[in-house]
């Protein structure tokens, strides 16, 4: 009778008689137990007479799957696994904001959003979970505001001045030249009114070289951080920025060591400053050892691997390990960390094993866990502390700290932590390539590992007992999951991290899973543990041969990535647009995290993502590039990549080819006459007629400059002409000509009377770099031209689609853009 009354089939309670069928009357839990009693169609019910109607009638069906999916995430942590997410999409908002975003309305925001989640979650669980997203978001932008406001002075233009200041570090290449990072103290001759605090100057005469804490002094160029090489290219004043890194230059002589005192340095460093000098000292003794025991690529990359001083690798190397997708090893990242950490932990605990007796009476596995976090610590200290060691330095403490309270040390949970630590330690990693591809890379694996050792559970616990192997059996079954292992790590990890490396480096590694499964064993078996007992052996003196063994199994990464860059190795993909970039990793996120079907999801965001990235979708690729100092032009032609210089700047050319989809280099034609029996060289000063002489000569091949010389050049490209000169003089008869004047000199003028687009230098310090698109449906000067100089090339009306790298953007790392050196003020629009 009581089984009856709890199932609802008792008698009626007091006062309740009459009732209906007890199957209708279950509710709650017992009502879900039978939900054909309680959802019966009736008979009389009429049949859905097309799909639509069917659609409709398959609605509810769909959200009570969705809804169980979801609840069922929920027990598994979802919602804590996206606070990481949130903080760093508002840390992105942040810096991707055209203007600085007040912070009073960034905190009122958070506790508008806290008071949400915290009265919400009694009475409606979804609106408290927006409210503690939305707080996690104001979170994020809030620490990025506050890194922000102490990041560096940037130099507002270009300088030749005698600078003094303090050694804060120092680092030596492959040809021997030091680069110095200097605290400024002072400038003279002439005196900068808005110094950077810290500037990166290169001695490239051979010199002893001043120690750090020393005070030098020297006559330098300095040169303001660069920004985009294109819209939507990488910023590299932003990096400056958040480095604290306020000009780059050269020293044009040996710099000289004077005494503190004369320098105008502080009287004495605190302490925080003189334990970083020390470190930094140690890190040179360390790299000095290596590179002098393994001298060549192997000291470099080992050098990399030990302190980050990765100065020493010459440029194929460089080059063939990028390619290849091995240039992960140049970085002290979450691998090298847990080889190091991982290496000493195993070493511990196997040590500790061959004593029983402390086995049984101590936590042999927390004492390892100490040891290795010991080891990670001093492994973070004396590698640098970069951005991305800070990163692995995290993820990995907080795996120990996870043994240490007998917890899984990798979770995705795990994972999550890191990742809010690093957020509010440095949130500009939000927006870099290291921190995405890192935490993908991590996330990746666990996940798919999870997957992984869940089907081995339920295969293992299928097939019963496993019949006993003989001992060559169980090796070669142990060496093939160990390949199989790697070549699985390899992929995933490689697929996560070539979402990310396709948007910022426009390449992907074609032959990465390849060189990775060929070169990793090295670098875990031999490289890694024969380093790690060389740092522990270099105090004593007895590191020599264990840095042997290193640079054997270095040579062997290099041969390796030499062999297989030789097949073919990156592939250049081309500008990725943003958008693409956010459905994907937005795909990426669902599908990693989640478990359940919904993760399906995730599948259909990535397939939108890569259908954006499509030409189709993506848009047309720009027509006529120009740097950001107006000294470089290039035009995509069919041919390739056309520029006005011979040999352009690599550092900015390189970038363009690959946004370009590795467009190859077409070099200017050199005009030398009017007429073709004619050969004399240009006129030392051109001017309208070689114009003249320059665009006939371009009118009969397109697409390519044609140059009298470095400075004045002209092309004939999509039905426009276009003139780059470094003359004043010429801007007039220029702009009767061409239909866009690019003059690489800062002038006082906007435009051009005849109608032609000007650009300037001036006008380039406040845009950046320009990618401009020529409009279709438009016919060509060449055919509906009257005589050169009549300015009947701009009677057609060239109509332009111009996108700008900063236009609009003032932020603290563009605000010297706008810095006027003469009078001391910002010129700041509006």
């Amino acid at each position: 009778m009581t089984q009856a009354k709890r199932e609802g089939f008792g008698p009626d309670p007091p006062g309740k008689t009459g009732t209906a069928h007890p199957a209708f009357r279950l509710s709650g839990e017992h009502g879900a137990a039978l939900p054909a009693l309680r959802q019966r169609p009736r008979l009389t019910s009429p049949v859905p007479a097309n799909a639509a109607s069917r659609i409709i009638d398959a609605l509810p069906l769909w959200r009570r799957a969705i809804t169980s999916a979801l609840d069922a995430e929920t027990d598994h942590g979802l919602g804590f696994l996206f606070l990481p997410v949130a903080m760093g999409a508002g840390a992105g908002l942040f810096y991707l904001a055209p203007t600085d975003p007040a912070l009073w309305f960034l905190v009122a925001a958070l506790l508008t959003a806290l008071m949400v989640a915290v009265f919400a979650r009694k009475h409606h669980a979804g609106a408290a979970r927006a409210g503690a997203y939305a707080a996690a978001i104001c979170v994020g932008a809030l620490a990025a505001g506050l890194e922000a406001s102490n990041g560096a002075i940037l130099l507002d233009t270009d300088v030749t001045t005698t600078i003094s200041g303090t050694v804060e570090a120092r680092e030596f290449d492959a040809a021997g030249r030091v680069r110095y990072l200097v605290r400024l103290h002072a400038t003279s001759d002439p005196k900068i009114r808005r110094p950077p605090s810290r500037v990166r100057l290169t001695a490239r005469s051979p010199h002893q070289a001043a120690a750090v804490g020393a005070t030098i002094t020297g006559r330098a160029r300095l040169s303001s951080p660069s920004g985009p090489v294109m819209p939507g290219g990488y910023d590299f004043a932003f990096r400056a920025f958040v480095d604290g890194i306020g000009a780059h230059g050269y020293f044009y002589r040996v710099p000289q060591q004077v005494d503190p005192l004369s320098g105008g340095a502080p009287d004495k460093a605190g302490m925080v400053r003189s334990f970083q000098d020390g470190l930094r000292r140690v890190r040179e003794h360390i790299s000095l050892r290596i590179r002098t025991v393994l001298p060549g690529d192997p000291g470099g990359i080992a050098a990399a691997l030990a302190v980050s001083d990765r100065r020493g690798i010459s440029k194929p190397t460089v080059d063939a390990l990028r390619a290849t997708g091995l240039a992960h090893i140049l970085a002290i990242s979450g691998l090298h960390m847990a080889l190091a950490a991982g290496t000493l932990y195993v070493g511990i605990r196997k040590g500790l094993a061959l004593f029983p007796g402390l086995v049984e009476a101590w936590p042999v596995k927390k004492f390892a866990a100490i040891g290795a976090m010991m080891t990670a610590t001093a492994y973070f200290l004396i590698s640098g502390g970069s951005v991305s060691t800070q990163r692995a330095w995290v993820m990995l403490t907080v795996m120990l700290v996870a043994v240490l309270a007998d917890r899984p040390a990798l979770t995705m949970r795990n994972v999550a932590l890191a990742a809010i630590v690093i957020i509010l330690v440095s949130p500009s990693a939000v927006v870099g390539p290291g921190f995405q591809m890192s935490f993908a890379a991590t996330a990746a694996l666990i996940s798919a590992y999870a997957v992984i050792s869940r089907r081995a559970r339920e295969t293992r616990s299928g097939q019963g007992m496993v019949k006993a192997r003989s001992r060559l059996v169980r090796g070669l079954v142990f060496a093939f999951k160990a390949l199989l292992g790697l070549a699985i790590t390899s992929l995933v990890a490689g697929l996560a991290t070539g979402l990310f490396s396709a948007h910022h480096f426009h390449r992907v590694a074609g032959a990465g899973l390849l060189a990775n499964l060929l070169a990793m064993p090295l670098v875990t078996l031999v490289v890694m543990p024969a380093g790690l007992v060389a740092m522990l052996l270099m105090p004593l003196g007895l590191d020599a041969w264990a840095l042997q063994i290193m640079g054997q199994g270095l040579e062997g990464v290099v041969a390796v990535a030499t062999s297989v860059n030789a097949f073919g190795g990156d592939i250049s993909v081309g500008q990725i647009p943003l958008i693409s970039t956010l459905a994907t990793g937005a795909g990426f996120v669902i599908l990693v995290f989640l478990s359940s079907w919904l993760r399906l999801a995730g599948l259909a965001l990535i397939g939108l993502g890569l259908v954006l990235a499509t030409p189709l979708f993506a848009g047309k690729t720009p027509d006529i590039l120009i740097s950001e100092t107006g000294k470089l032009v290039g035009v995509s032609g069919p041919d390739g990549l056309a520029s006005n210089a011979a040999r352009p700047s690599s550092f900015v050319f390189s970038q363009w080819q690959t946004a370009l989809r590795g467009a190859t280099h077409v070099p200017p034609v050199q005009v030398r006459g009017a007429r073709p029996d004619q050969t004399a060289d240009p006129p030392a000063k051109p001017n309208a007629d070689s114009l003249d002489r320059l665009l006939r000569s371009a009118e009969l091949q397109t697409s390519r400059f044609h140059c009298a010389n470095r400075g004045v050049c002209a092309a004939v490209h999509a039905g426009v002409r276009i003139v780059a000169i470094d003359q004043a003089a010429l801007i007039g008869a220029a702009c009767d000509r061409a239909d866009l004047v690019v003059i690489s000199i800062p002038v006082y003028l906007d435009e051009c009377r005849s109608g032609a687009t000007l650009v300037t230098a001036r006008t380039l310090r406040r845009t950046g770099s320009l990618a401009i698109t020529v409009q279709e449906g438009r016919d060509s000067p060449v055919d509906q031209r009257s005589q050169p100089g009549s300015g009947a090339g701009n009677s057609i009306g060239a109509h332009f689609r111009i996108d700008a790298a900063v236009q609009g953007v003032i932020r603290p790392w563009t605000l010297q853009r706008y810095y006027e050196w003469r009078t001391g003020t910002f010129d700041l629009p509006g």
